[in-house]
């Protein structure tokens, strides 16, 4: 159908409280892993989960190709937020895995441009919805987002010889992907809008890539 990547998210029902935003653990990514594997796919596992640290080890046993942390939670979990996300992406990297943040559409871009810097982080999550639920509309503030995101990479990241590349997630279907796209993102991920098409998957694939 043209898909590059995976993108699966790991709720614990802890992080966000509620037995609703409760998803599964290494060992289902590791069975999406053997699945996919021989079809050279990045496989991107979203934490949203308490005390994030603990599933480097096991989700680069899994098979996952890069974690996405989010960064509420390490607010949320530390009182020194940017040291311990330092830290978490450098043992993402240890581990052989590409580390990732996300954010909410609450979170500013000030708020992890630090941990950018540093050169860790290969992806950033601009959600367009807040964590936890599908089904939710798009949140415009993403678009704004990604457009102040292109214009850090560009004028700060690349001339020191680093990159980054703008994933947006939340909300996507034809018409938000459109307006992503153009904002400059360059990874879209899309969970209602594929498997709830009326059309099927791959119907639903091309849309997406028109």
């Amino acid at each position: 159908a043209g898909l590059t990547q995976l993108h699966v998210d790991v709720f614990d029902g802890v992080y966000i409280d509620s037995p609703l935003a409760l998803t599964f653990g290494p060992q289902m990514v590791e069975g999406i892993s053997s699945r996919f594997g021989a079809h050279n796919l990045t496989l991107d596992v979203h934490l949203c989960v308490d005390r994030p640290q603990r599933y480097a080890a096991p989700m680069a046993r899994a098979g996952a190709s890069r974690v996405i942390f989010q960064w509420e939670a390490m607010v949320d979990s530390t009182s020194y937020p940017l040291i311990s996300a330092i830290a978490f992406a450098d043992t993402l990297r240890s581990l052989g895995l590409r580390a990732g943040v996300s954010i909410n559409p609450s979170t500013s871009l000030s708020d992890v441009y630090p941990l950018l810097d540093t050169g860790l982080i290969d992806v950033v999550d601009v959600l367009a919805v807040e964590a936890g639920f599908g089904g939710q509309e798009f949140n415009a503030v993403a678009l704004e987002k990604i457009k102040e995101l292109r214009t850090y990479r560009d004028q700060r990241l690349r001339p020191r010889g680093k990159d980054l590349k703008i994933l947006v997630d939340g909300g996507i279907k034809q018409s938000t992907s459109k307006l992503a796209a153009e904002a400059g993102a360059d990874i879209l991920v899309a969970g209602t809008a594929l498997f709830r098409h009326s059309k099927g998957f791959d119907i639903a694939v091309d849309e997406l890539r028109r």
